[in-house]
């Protein structure tokens, strides 16, 4: 059981542990505690300046940023960023002290949501610097002298940005590969590697950086600590460190602006480094805790950011969509008479409720500064993200055509120019950026089950001996029995009015009851279904499921009951109570599914169609896969497609690159190397594969040799395998003369010619079941 959600192992190592009060851990555990949904009222003198900076900002937009010139151009004006400097918009976190406005967590979510509403890219790119960028990993980990030297810089006049995604790591953020090495001075690191998808990276000063450093443990003041080591050497492994990373320096290139889908004014960078000497002094906080510091800011984004962006948008979309469907008439009647579009507005305003009552309680607790609000932060971006996809396709389908077309097209026949089918593209980026949802909900599932798993980790942890199995068997028994009686008894409600509220006290009372019901059920589930839980993600989606569907009644409900009492608003109930009505019906399959459910079998039919069991699929067209799609360059040898091979890596900047030429290569997906291999195997791919192994020799020995070019016909990919030294890829290639063989890969990152890497193992020495890789003497990453 301590190897659950094996493909998150390494982000475990970096997690800290629950050290605050967590409502939805408790909720998980059959105890959810309401009283801390009720953290003390937002002081009325925050709220005043929140809402008069609004004012301030909103002015600022309607005045000096055309929501249209961004989409146009793609650019937002340097003019505009400036004021927005000059008003504080970078430093609205900052505290003031340091040069920002020190507004609270909610104010920032409520300035984020009205730029939002006027332009998403513009949003985004005010929010990343004080949710990712510099500024909060400082304010969090950095020391004095950090905050007075870089914090003003940020507030007031220089852009900032997070550098951790690489081309083949996405949300894998464990497995980066760029290195920073310090030198043999002590008083610099050198970073080598590239960096994908930095948003403002392009026009950004300063840059969270996150690499990972050669480093070994040494005891200091009775705990074990990370010290780097000079230029590498005896280090014992290479720990994610964060940097301070000036954009100025020497060797920092910008690739690209990477262009997308939608946000198009957002300046996303693909940037690389070459021997880039960061000073000593740049070291955010202890070696060895970037990866930690990393998962711990972008938990801001998730709480904040996020749900703030796509709630902007979902309220810019709200309006225009309720007049087209009262303007637009069809056969005599207005669309708003129609049956299937009452249905349809009625769940976008239910959704568009719940959206804001759970951003709001979220940006709530974490303004407490003393919850763990991990898990709660994870289900907002979550819920928030699709849930405005959902509710902008749904306005879209409201507006029909004029839906699909432009908003420049509109403006040319004088229609309404509102750029529905803009906000459908832009908002596909919250459910990607800072942890796409299939991520986050195994994340959620595992923090929900935490305390399962730290009471049975030594039970089903097969390094133990059977005698140590047996007593920590009956040390569960003796806690688990117990246990599970108490999930059988109700809890009592607070006296609190807000608890008591004639229409908020039974959803509270489900909610309790429900999460009895959850935790007796995922017991069950564990179990029934012990390791094979460990990559069961249908589960695991339907644990978190649950969760967000009853944080999300609990939110809608208190917030109906505030404003009510606030505001006289009784018509909100309306909302919560059409929420709570189709969220426990979601409930009660999801509920129901933790024990049976039909996942494995369709799993079944999507892992034959990866590995090509049904190809009549692809009939009748014109076939094209993935790489048919590679830019074309012209070769010296005849024109033929390729893809030139950049000696990047450190580990391998001395070695003769090998030029490997895309041939329409299938991509297949295996689940282990002996199936591919026997197949390659019975085809002839191993014939005369000294020719491959002696070449490879040649270069690895530093001699000059050419190979000719080497043509990919197939290649293999395995998953499965967490451990680096084993082989992830397999290439079935041929050589110019003809001459076939195979070329197996440790390191699938470094070896796929398509990113620019090298081959770096070469196999199948002889017709043996399990090949043994030649280890050239690269250095491991």
């Amino acid at each position: 059981m301590s190897q659950l959600f094996k493909g998150l192992e390494r982000l475990e190592e970096a997690r800290e542990r629950i050290a605050g009060a967590s409502f939805m851990a408790g909720l998980y555990e059959g105890r959810p505690d309401f009283d801390l949904l009720l953290p003390p009222e937002e002081p009325a003198e925050e709220r005043a300046a929140g809402e008069a900076y609004c004012k301030t900002i909103q002015s600022f937009l309607t005045a000096h940023v055309d929501p249209d010139e961004i989409e146009r151009t793609g650019k937002i004006p340097d003019s505009v960023l400036q004021g927005l400097f000059k008003l504080g918009a970078f430093g609205m976190k900052i505290p003031k002290e340091y040069g920002g406005l020190g507004f609270s967590y909610k104010n920032y979510g409520r300035v984020l949501t009205l730029m939002a509403g006027w332009n998403h890219a513009l949003a985004l790119t005010v929010a990343v610097p004080q949710s990712i960028g510099i500024a909060m990993p400082i304010l969090l980990f950095g020391n004095e002298q950090q905050k007075k030297t870089f914090l003003p810089r940020v507030a007031r006049e220089d852009m900032s940005a997070f550098a951790l995604t690489e081309p083949m790591t996405g949300s894998d953020a464990a497995n980066i590969r760029t290195e920073a090495v310090l030198d043999s001075t002590g008083r610099s690191f050198v970073v080598n590697g590239e960096k994908l998808w930095c948003t403002n990276g392009t026009i950004a000063r300063y840059v969270t950086l996150i690499a990972r450093v050669p480093a070994r443990q040494l005891q200091q003041n009775g705990k074990r600590v990370w010290i780097p080591v000079p230029e590498g050497a005896r280090a014992e492994n290479l720990v994610h460190t964060a940097f301070i990373l000036d954009m100025t320096l020497p060797g920092v290139q910008i690739k690209q602006r990477c262009q997308f889908e939608g946000c198009r004014g957002v300046e996303n960078a693909h940037m690389t480094f070459q021997d880039v000497r960061i000073p000593a002094d740049n070291l955010i906080g202890e070696i060895g805790k970037g990866l930690n510091y990393a998962l711990t800011i972008l938990n801001v984004g998730r709480a904040i950011s996020i749900p703030a962006l796509c709630l902007g948008m979902a309220k810019q979309a709200w309006q225009p969509t309720l007049d087209r469907a009262n303007e637009r008439y069809t056969f005599q009647k207005p669309l708003a008479e129609r049956q299937t579009q009452q249905m349809r507005i009625g769940h976008m305003a239910t959704t568009l409720f719940a959206m804001e009552a759970l951003a709001q309680l979220v940006w709530h607790l974490a303004d407490q500064k003393r919850y763990d609000i991990r898990i709660e932060a994870a289900i907002a971006k979550m819920f928030c993200s699709e849930e405005t996809i959902r509710f902008l396709k749904d306005a879209q389908i409201i507006f029909g055509g004029m839906g699909y077309e432009t908003a420049e097209s509109k403006a040319v026949r004088g229609e309404p120019a509102f750029g529905i089918e803009q906000l459908v593209r832009d908002a596909e980026m919250a459910r990607i950026g800072e942890g796409a949802t299939d991520i986050l909900r195994p994340y959620v599932a595992r923090e929900g089950l935490n305390s399962h798993l730290e009471r049975a980790r030594n039970l089903f942890d097969e390094r133990r001996a059977g005698t140590h199995r047996i007593t920590e068997l009956w040390q569960l028994v003796k806690f688990y029995v117990p246990w599970y009686r108490k999930q059988w008894r109700g809890m009592t409600l607070s006296s609190r009015p807000e608890l008591q509220h004639a229409r908020v006290k039974p959803k509270l009372v489900f909610i309790e009851r429900t999460s009895r019901r959850l935790a007796r059920t995922i017991f069950y589930a564990m179990l029934c279904h012990r390791q094979a839980l460990r990559d069961d993600q249908g589960r695991q989606n339907r644990i978190e499921a649950i969760g967000e569907d009853l944080l999300t009644i609990a939110a809608t409900a208190l917030s109906a009951e505030s404003q009510e009492r606030t505001a006289g608003h009784q018509e909100l109930w309306d909302l919560a109570e059409e929420l709570y009505r189709n969220a426990s019906q979601r409930i009660d399959v999801n509920i129901l599914g933790l024990i049976h459910n039909r996942d494995r079998r369709v799993a079944v039919v999507g892992k034959n169609a990866f590995s090509g069991k049904y190809p009549s699929l692809s009939c009748g067209i014109i076939r094209r896969g993935l790489h048919d799609y590679m830019p074309k360059q012209e070769s010296p040898s005849g024109g033929k497609e390729t893809a030139n091979v950049e000696p990047t890596h450190p580990a391998n900047r001395d070695r003769l690159p090998v030029r490997m030429v895309t041939k329409s290569p299938p991509y297949k997906l295996y689940t282990s190397m002996t199936e591919a291999i026997r197949e390659l195997i019975q085809r002839g791919f191993i014939a005369n594969f000294e020719f491959l192994d002696k070449a490879f020799r040649d270069v690895d020995s530093g001699r000059t040799f050419r190979a000719g070019e080497l043509t990919i016909v197939e290649h293999y990919r395995f998953e499965g395998t967490s451990d680096p030294d084993e082989m992830s890829v397999v290439y079935a290639v041929e050589s110019d003369d003809g001459t076939k063989g195979i070329i197996a890969d440790a390191f699938g990152v470094y070896a796929d010619p398509e990113l620019g890497g090298f081959l770096n193992n070469v196999a199948i020495r002889e017709e043996s079941d399990m090949p043994l890789p030649l280890n050239t003497g690269a250095s491991t990453p």
